[in-house]
This record gives C-alpha cells, sequence and structure tokens, in this order.
C-alpha cells in the first residue's frame, strides 16, 4: 500500500518528530514492511524516534527485532530501555530471556518493572530466581508488584516461600499481588500465610484477595 510506503519514507525526514509520528503509525498498522526500517530506526540520533521505533517493533511482533531490541535495552536513554523490554515481551520468544534478566538490573526502577513484567509474559522458569530476589529486595515498590505478577504467571513453585515472605511487604500492592501468584501458583503451602492475610490484612483490597486465592487453594 502507498501508505506504508509514505511512512517508511518518513523515517527518513529531516523532522524528528515526523520521523517519531512515522515510527508509532507504523507499529499500529503491523506490517512487516516496516520491520527492517524500524530497527534502523532504533539507532536514530533523536530519542523520541527511538522510543516510538522500539514501542512500533514490540506492536508488530516480528522475532527479526529480537536482537536490535536487546540492544536497545543499553540505550544510554532509560526512556528508551523503558520501551524496548515490553516490546521484547510482546514478542514472545525466549532467547529475550538473558537481556531481559539482565534488565533487572537497571538503575532506573520504570525499565526494571518494564523488565519484570516482560519476563511474565514470556513465562520462562528460569527467570524465577532473580524475579524472586526482585519481589523481596527492589527498594522500589511498583518493581516489587511487577515481580510478583510475574512469578504468578510463571508458575514455579520455587517461587511459594519468596511469595509467602512478600505477604508481609510494607506496602498493600506488594502483599496484594503476592496473594495473586500465590492462588494462581496453587501450592499448598501458602494456605496458611493466605488465611492470615485474609483475616487480618489492613487493607480490603489484600484481604478479599488472599481469600479469593484461597478459594482457589479449595480452602476457601
Amino acid at each position: 500500500m502507498p501508505i506504508i510506503a509514505d511512512h517508511i519514507r518518513a523515517l527518513k525526514d529531516e523532522s524528528p518528530r515526523v520521523r517519531q509520528v512515522a515510527a508509532s503509525a507504523l507499529g499500529h498498522m503491523g506490517d512487516l514492511r516496516a520491520v527492517d526500517p524500524l530497527i534502523e530506526a532504533l539507532r536514530d540520533e533523536d530519542v523520541m524516534v527511538r522510543q516510538a521505533a522500539a514501542s512500533a517493533l514490540g506492536n508488530i511482533g516480528d522475532p527479526r527485532a529480537l536482537e536490535p531490541l536487546a540492544e536497545a535495552l543499553k540505550d544510554k536513554d532509560w526512556s528508551v530501555r523503558w520501551q524496548a523490554a515490553p516490546a521484547l515481551g510482546s514478542i514472545g520468544d525466549s532467547r529475550a530471556v538473558d537481556p531481559l534478566a539482565e534488565a533487572l538490573k537497571d538503575e532506573d526502577p520504570m525499565v526494571r518493572r518494564q523488565a519484570a513484567l516482560a519476563l511474565g509474559r514470556i513465562s520462562d522458569s528460569k527467570t524465577t530466581k532473580p524475579l524472586t530476589d526482585l519481589a523481596s529486595k527492589d527498594e522500589d515498590r511498583w518493581v516489587r508488584e511487577a515481580a510478583a505478577e510475574s512469578l504468578g504467571r510463571i508458575g514455579d513453585p520455587r517461587a511459594v516461600d519468596p511469595l509467602i515472605r512478600a505477604l508481609q511487604d510494607d506496602h498493600y500492592g506488594v502483599r496484594w499481588r503476592a496473594a495473586q501468584a500465590l492462588g494462581k501458583i496453587g501450592d499448598r503451602r501458602a494456605i496458611d500465610p493466605l488465611a492470615r492475610l485474609a483475616e487480618k490484612d489492613e487493607t480490603e483490597a489484600v484481604r478479599k484477595t488472599a481469600a479469593e486465592a484461597l478459594e482457589r487453594l479449595g480452602a476457601g
């Protein structure tokens, strides 16, 4: 279609704003002809263009973008790394696990959070250990929440004990996600800790989620 070709040509426009809009539009169109030009745009001098290219490649979901997006996880600008992580999660290829696991150590909490969520979408049990470390030790509560959520998606029983400990987190959002994850994993070791949470937690949403998790475990 001519419109696809027009947008691909616009990726070379002298205006960064035009290049950014073109990259975003190509992502929404989802045409595979845009993959290689968007990969090239990941090296654009303008950070907003690189962001848009990473997001667009995630929307398209073509595995040809895997290695370039993994490289984008090392971009000097945090916002590009932040877009590259969910793009890799959208592609869903297990080859992205190692670079995403490395991104769990990123200095920016928003990047760590997106890397954790992306690993949950890929659901490879080899990431259980780094995600359990993140769920219990990261200084940012949004990151701890994301790690707990992804551990629930992965469903590895090795996460049960760390998630039980996360039921005592200072922030209600982490306790909520940990309870939800334990319900999904379905290990009966979680019954007593969830029962205490359902009865005594100070936050109604946490108590409700713990009760729902107990029902999933046949102990409600």
